[in-house]
């Protein structure tokens, strides 16, 4: 019989409720034993001087699971009760030392039918790649067959009201996952924030994001949390350095009404922990705990950063102007990602507005009292990019008389935006990436580490994994970069906002000049809403001022549009090239296709013309054919 085999008739684990090892579990393998007790050659090595170097021992017969005492000094016990060899049901308790296990029953994929699944003493058994979904709703949480304890009840009050005194969203997630981290002991944990788009979803810590988003089981679950809110206990089986490993996926949703705003998400593998139906209802608990107060915590925020610009007369609090699908996505993106610290990539095209949705994050952000420098990387020559982002120190080079704050550095507690940052070189890329990471650089010349708290949004018209691919752009930027990414539609995308923008760029136009024009005819609307708009919003600003200046009358007509077209948009000019191309055609056409004819005609040498010939890719025979066809129809 195979290994896999055997494994299928696995159903027994321990897990260590008591002790410095509470939460780890082992599974009992049909064919193995498990030995407890402080030697090195146990398979449970347990440090406490209560139990022997070989205290008791695990095993597999006839289905049953014995356990065996070894002759230990101080006895195991099970149930309370000195044994020196007995057969164990789920749910006993095995007592060794100060440590306390309980025995449970795991089903495997069709090893266990549905009326021996009846005839089991666990309380709940656990099956493995199938998962156990809980609802999650608060009145369902404490009406189980296992009643909360008073410790676990003191636990979520305590909970409560230190997230009660905590105001900061940041703080409020930091405090939650370190009390996950302290129960629950997991391999990866994490708390995952809900927006409109799923592929944006807020992660914390950092380091789990990976990890989290690898999974496809993982986000499929999520998915379907989303739409109906339940807790899950997932338990999947695989194969580990040749033993069997159990991997639990708890997931407890944050519901607040009927949305479910996040969720917490823990996972562990075997002898690491392992976590039953118990340890998804006191999550879940926490869950619906958590809510309100970080849905409080997120709103407070706003209100005061928005409270603070309107205060401050800000101008251009929300700069994005449209009432489209497409635009309203990017306002609500650009709301959710200001209120955190992470990288932001503006992806769009030239004149679409990357800038200004720069600008409306660094507004919405508790950054908005500081500065936000603007970076235009393709326009900083690149022998002085370094000076200009790091600074320099006085005497760094030929004509360095003094030094030089650097851009990075005025932007200090404030937000740094580096504008098309696809251009930056190789090189550059490098500095960039480690003084993004660890808030720190030189001033050029200089010897001493400047630290700094930034916050940085990035914006390309490049596709940037494309580049990555080709070996322009490091991977590794990018991905520090795109921590958060916000695309932003073309104005071809959204023509249900050219009115508004028309109407908008027209009253700055008025403002700033005495023209007559205050509004467009409905034909020049339209015709402006049929255009392609290579150039996006910047373009159409153009021709609308251009439009409302040429304008003899208070409405812009069609053709005040139309006399603009022919400067705007040039008949095509045609190249040096596809001019000698053509004459070349021309003069083997006149020849019937004789090389040595048309080389004398154009005045160059025959062995110019074949070289000319191949290089535009001219079919000589398309010439020669026709000059005989000609004579056989003569």
């Amino acid at each position: 019989m195979s290994f896999r085999d055997n494994e299928k008739k696995l159903k027994f684990i321990i897990t260590a409720r008591s002790g410095y090892i509470k939460g780890s579990a082992w599974i009992i393998p049909e064919d193995g034993e498990l030995n407890i007790g402080r030697d090195p050659t146990c398979s449970i090595i347990i440090d406490d001087p209560l139990i022997s170097r070989h205290h008791c021992q695990l095993y597999i017969s006839e289905d049953d699971l014995i356990i065996r005492d070894l002759g230990s000094s101080n006895s195991t016990f099970v149930n309370g009760h000195p044994v020196k060899e007995k057969i164990l049901r789920p749910g006993d308790d095995i007592g060794v030392g100060s440590i306390v296990f309980s025995v449970g029953t795991i089903i495997p994929e069709g090893s266990v039918t549905g009326d021996e699944t009846k005839k089991l003493r666990a309380t709940r058994p656990i099956k493995i790649g199938a998962p156990v979904f809980i609802e999650g709703s608060p009145q369902n949480l404490f009406e189980s067959g296992n009643p909360r304890t008073a410790e676990e009840l003191a636990g979520l009050f305590l909970f409560a009201r230190q997230l009660s005194q905590l105001l900061n969203v940041e703080d409020i997630v930091n405090h939650s996952l370190k009390v996950v981290q302290e129960r629950f002991n997991p391999n990866v944990f994490c708390l995952i924030q809900f927006t409109q788009e799923p592929s944006q979803n807020f992660i914390y810590p950092k380091s789990a994001s990976q990890v989290i988003t690898s999974i496809p089981q993982l986000l499929q679950l999520l998915s379907q949390i989303r739409e109906m809110p339940r807790g899950v206990l997932y338990p999947e089986r695989f194969y580990k350095n040749g033993e069997t490993v159990i991997r639990n996926t708890v997931i407890a949703p944050m519901i607040l009404g009927k949305e479910v705003i996040g969720a917490f998400v823990m996972m562990a593998d075997t002898p690491h922990c392992f976590y039953e139906e118990s340890d998804l209802e006191y999550l879940l608990a926490m869950a619906h705990t958590l809510a309100p107060y970080l849905r409080a915590a997120e709103r407070m925020q706003q209100l005061e950063w928005e409270n603070q610009r309107l205060i401050s007369g800000g101008i251009n609090f929300d700069p994005l102007i449209g009432n489209s699908k497409a635009i309203q996505k990017v306002r609500a993106l650009a709301r959710d990602c200001a209120h955190s610290d992470l990288c932001v990539l503006i992806l769009g095209e030239t004149g679409t507005g990357k800038e200004l949705v720069a600008r409306l994050i660094h507004n919405l952000s508790h950054r908005s009292q500081k500065q936000l420098i603007v970076v235009n990387c393709a326009a900083i020559p690149e022998e002085l990019f370094e000076s200009e982002l790091f600074g320099h120190e006085k005497g760094a080079f030929t004509g360095a008389h003094t030094t030089k704050i650097g851009l990075m550095e005025e932007a200090n507690q404030g937000t740094l935006f580096l504008d098309e940052v696809g251009d930056l070189s190789l090189s550059h890329q490098a500095r960039l990436l480690r003084a993004i990471e660890t808030g720190t650089f030189r001033r050029v010349g200089g010897n001493v580490d400047i630290r700094v708290n930034v916050r940085v949004i990035s914006a390309t018209n490049k596709d940037l994994p494309a580049e990555v691919n080709a070996g322009r752009f490091r991977r590794d930027l990018f991905h520090r970069l795109n921590a958060f990414v916000i695309t932003i539609p073309p104005l071809r995308d959204r023509r249900d906002d050219i009115p508004l923008l028309v109407d908008y760029f027209l009253q700055q136009i008025r403002r700033r000049f005495p023209v007559r024009a205050t509004h467009f005819s409905p034909q020049a609307l339209k015709w402006l809403e049929n255009q392609p708009w290579h150039g996006n919003v910047r373009e159409l600003r153009n021709l609308v001022e251009r439009a409302s200046v040429i304008a003899k009358n208070e409405e812009i007509q069609l053709q005040d549009l139309s006399s603009e077209l022919n400067i705007y948009f040039p008949e095509k000019f045609s190249t040096l090239e596809e001019i000698e191309k053509t004459h070349i055609i021309k003069a083997l056409q006149y020849t019937q296709g004789n090389v040595v004819s048309a080389a004398e005609l154009l005045g160059i040498g025959k062995s110019t013309l074949y070289r000319k010939i191949a290089e535009y890719q001219i079919n000589l025979s398309l010439y020669l054919n026709s000059n005989l066809n000609e004579n056989k129809t003569t």
